[in-house]
């Protein structure tokens, strides 16, 4: 069975499609764990009508909320099956999402999770992303080489390392701090070149807050991992990227 994991929090207006693209995948065999993070619009209301008619659909309602970190470490002490995938609340997963990455890990052991590829969907526009088939810790420290709602992980595996970090410097990069710690702990992953997501993704989502988590995180693994110090000119490099802002970058594309 695949367990599936999504937090949410005010998005009554575009979470049916989300959920809906899950429950219509064509591997019937799957629980769906949503935690709503104290959501103040409908968002609550409309997942409950949801699991009214599909008993796949299992919620979780915080009292105060509680951010990502910790909705979907909530989420994922309560998966039962043998394969935990990713969802967020605002994309959309391609039917043979789940079937593709099911055969994946089971023809190939060795890997411990699997993303893919995905389109992403701009306020004005959609690309496709180009990610690497088979990233290893040159790509990671280079920059994020996973598509977060994309990924289907062995349940073993995440439960091993204790799931997602709760500590406050990786708020908003918690699953580049996960697939990181994961490889320090000898675990790798792939991604498959099809796109089987649509992401939602805004020239403007980029807090500063998350671009200073994301210098220190690169900076942190790039000793765990033993790289050459050249790497470390590296982030200094992605530092200056990320500290430019969002608007400015999208000013130089189009000239």
């Amino acid at each position: 069975m695949i367990s599936v994991i999504m937090s949410t929090y005010n998005r009554g207006k575009k979470i049916s499609r989300s959920v809906e693209s899950i429950l219509q995948q064509t591997v019937r065999d799957i629980e769906f764990i949503i935690c709503d993070d104290c959501s103040t619009d409908d968002t609550y209301s409309t997942l409950q009508k949801i699991a009214k008619s599909d008993n796949r659909v299992k919620l979780i309602k915080n009292e105060h909320n509680m951010g990502l970190q910790k909705s979907l470490n909530r989420c994922l002490s309560q998966c039962n099956g043998d394969y935990i995938a990713r969802m967020d609340d605002d994309d959309f997963s391609l039917p043979d999402r789940f079937e593709t990455q099911l055969k994946f890990l089971q023809d190939n052991p060795e890997y411990s999770f699997v993303g893919s590829n995905a389109d992403e969907v701009f306020d004005d526009h959609s690309l496709v992303t180009d990610l690497p088939s088979h990233p290893d810790e040159f790509d990671l420290i280079k920059r994020n080489p996973y598509v977060h709602p994309s990924i289907m992980m062995r349940a073993s595996v995440i439960k091993a390392i204790g799931g997602y970090s709760e500590a406050i410097n990786h708020l908003r990069v918690e699953d580049y701090e996960l697939w990181m710690r994961l490889y320090k702990n000898g675990y790798k992953g792939a991604n498959i070149k099809r796109p089987l997501v649509e992401y939602s993704k805004s020239f403007t989502n980029t807090k500063f807050l998350d671009r200073k988590n994301t210098i220190r995180l690169v900076h942190q693994y790039i000793f765990a991992f033993n790289l050459p110090i050249f790497y470390e000119y590296i982030n200094v490099l992605t530092a200056a990227k990320l500290l430019v802002p969002a608007k400015l970058k999208r000013l130089i594309r189009l000239i």
